[in-house]
C-alpha cells in the first residue's frame, strides 16, 4: 500500500485520498486503507499535505525524501512528475486540471482499464513546425483490451479551435516516420492501405500495437469549467446542483459535437473499393472518443458512457474503439462476393452444358469433356449411348444365334443326305 501511494504521487504529482484509492486499491469498497497509508507516510516524512480543498479533502504531494524513494521504486527511465516545492505556497498549489487528470486515471483503473504503473502524465508528442503537444494522460498497457489510450482532459478553459488543433497535432504526430526510415520506403508506405500504413511510423516504434485498426485512440474527458463560489454566497440546494449538472452536461455535449464536426477529416475512415463493399478503411483514421468526468464518476468508465466521433449513440469504451465495419466486414463482404461470383459462374457453366439430341438429358462432366476432345460427336448422352450399345449387342447376339441355327440346320441336312446316299 505504501509503495502504491508513493508511485501514484510520483506519476501524478498530487492527488487526494479518493484518486489514490482508485489507483492503488481499485477493488476496495472504501478508502480507509489508503487514508491509513497516507497518515503513515506523512509521519515518515515522505508526503505532505499541500492544501485543504473547499470540500474538505486534503491534497497530498511528495516531499523530497518521498520523491527520492518513489524514484527508486519505478523502473529506470520512467518519467515521474517534478517535485512540488513547499515554498510555492498554498495559492499556487491547487490545480483543478491536475486533480481531474488524476481522477480520470483512477476511474479508468477502477473499471479495469489500465493499472497504476500503466499511466503517465504530461507526455510530449512533438511535431516539427507545430506548438508543443503534451498529452494529459497516457495509458500504456501492452496485451490488455485497451493497450493504448491518449487522454485529454478539457475544462472548457480553451476554445474549440484549440481542441481541434490538438487533435490535428495527434494525427500529424502519428504520420511521422520512425527514426532511420529511408525516405523512399516511407514515401512508398504513404501510398499503402491497411495495416501496412503503420509499419514505418514513429508511433509504432514508441507505443504497443493497439490491437485495432487505426491510429492510437484519443479520449476527450470533458469537465465543466465553473467559477468558485464567492465567499459568503448562499450554498446551492440539491435541486440547484441537479439543474446545474443538467446544464453542464448539455453544454459539454454541444462542445463535443462542435469538435466532432470540425475534425471530420481526421477521424473519418475512407471507403474500400468494390461492388457491394460498404466496409471502411480505418487505418489512417484517428479514433476519437469522448465522455464527461461526471459520467465516469456516476456510472464507471466501463459503462456505456463513451461516444465515438462519427457514430451515433453511447457505447462502452471497448465498443467505441472497435471497428466492426472495417477489415472484418471487408473480409466477410469480399468472401460473400467471391461466393456469389462462384455461384454465378456455376449457373453460367450449367447453362452452357450440352444436352442429348435424343432424350434431352444434360451431359455429365466426363461426357462433356469427351465431346470437347472429339472432332465429330454423335450428340448422344452416355445413357443413350449405352442403350444403343446394348441394342447392338442384342442384335449382334441374335444374328450370331441365327447364323448358328442356320449352320446347325445345314449340318443336319447334310447329314441326312449322306445317310440316304449310303443306304441306296
Amino acid at each position: 500500500m505504501r509503495r502504491g501511494v508513493l508511485i501514484a504521487l510520483a506519476l501524478l504529482q498530487r492527488a487526494t485520498a479518493r484518486e489514490l484509492w482508485h489507483l492503488v486499491l481499485p477493488h476496495q469498497k472504501a478508502d480507509k486503507a489508503t487514508r491509513q497509508a497516507l497518515v503513515d507516510l506523512e509521519a515518515a516524512g515522505r508526503i505532505r499535505e499541500e492544501l485543504r480543498l473547499p470540500d474538505g479533502r486534503k491534497l497530498w504531494c511528495l516531499t523530497r525524501a518521498g520523491h527520492r524513494e518513489a524514484a527508486g521504486l519505478l523502473p529506470v527511465g520512467t518519467r515521474i512528475s517534478a517535485l512540488r516545492p513547499a515554498k510555492d505556497g498554498r495559492a499556487a498549489a491547487y490545480s483543478e486540471h491536475a486533480l481531474d487528470v488524476a481522477a480520470t486515471a483512477g476511474l479508468l483503473a477502477r473499471a479495469g482499464i489500465g493499472h497504476l504503473e500503466a499511466f503517465t502524465t504530461e507526455v510530449e508528442h512533438a511535431v516539427p513546425g507545430r506548438r508543443a503537444l503534451f498529452t494529459d494522460l497516457v495509458l500504456r498497457d501492452p496485451g490488455a483490451d485497451v493497450p493504448l489510450l491518449l487522454v485529454e482532459v478539457d475544462r472548457e478553459n480553451e476554445g474549440v479551435g484549440t481542441l481541434v488543433e490538438k487533435l490535428t497535432g495527434y494525427r500529424a504526430w502519428c504520420e511521422l516516420p520512425a527514426k532511420g526510415v529511408p525516405k523512399a520506403a516511407f514515401a512508398e508506405s504513404l501510398r499503402a492501405r491497411g495495416a501496412r500504413t503503420h509499419e514505418l511510423r514513429l508511433w509504432r516504434a514508441r507505443y504497443p500495437a493497439t490491437g485495432r485498426e487505426g491510429l492510437p485512440a484519443v479520449a476527450l474527458v470533458l469537465v465543466p469549467g465553473r467559477k468558485r463560489p464567492r465567499p459568503g454566497s448562499k450554498p446551492p440546494t440539491e435541486e440547484d446542483k441537479r439543474e446545474q449538472a443538467r446544464r453542464d452536461h448539455q453544454r459539454l455535449m454541444a462542445r463535443g459535437r462542435r469538435v466532432e464536426a470540425a475534425t471530420e477529416a481526421l477521424w473519418s475512415p475512407a471507403p474500400y473499393w468494390g461492388d457491394g463493399v460498404t466496409a471502411r478503411d480505418y487505418h489512417r483514421a484517428l479514433p476519437v472518443v469522448a465522455t464527461t468526468l461526471a459520467l465516469l464518476r456516476a456510472r464507471g468508465a466501463d459503462a456505456t458512457v463513451w461516444r465515438r466521433f462519427g457514430r451515433p449513440g453511447w457505447h462502452t469504451l471497448h465498443q467505441a474503439l472497435d471497428n466492426p465495419d472495417g477489415d472484418q466486414l471487408l473480409a466477410a463482404q469480399r468472401a460473400a462476393a467471391e461466393q456469389a461470383r462462384r455461384e454465378q459462374q456455376a449457373v453460367e457453366h450449367e447453362a452452357r452444358r450440352p444436352a442429348c439430341t435424343r432424350c434431352a438429358a444434360k451431359f455429365t462432366d466426363e461426357r462433356w469433356a469427351e465431346r470437347a476432345r472429339t472432332f465429330w460427336d454423335d450428340g448422344l448422352c452416355g445413357s443413350c449411348r449405352q442403350a444403343d450399345a446394348e441394342q447392338r449387342e442384342r442384335r449382334e447376339a441374335a444374328e450370331v444365334a441365327e447364323q448358328q441355327r442356320a449352320a446347325e440346320a445345314a449340318a443336319a441336312e447334310a447329314g441326312r443326305s449322306r445317310t440316304w446316299w449310303r443306304r441306296y
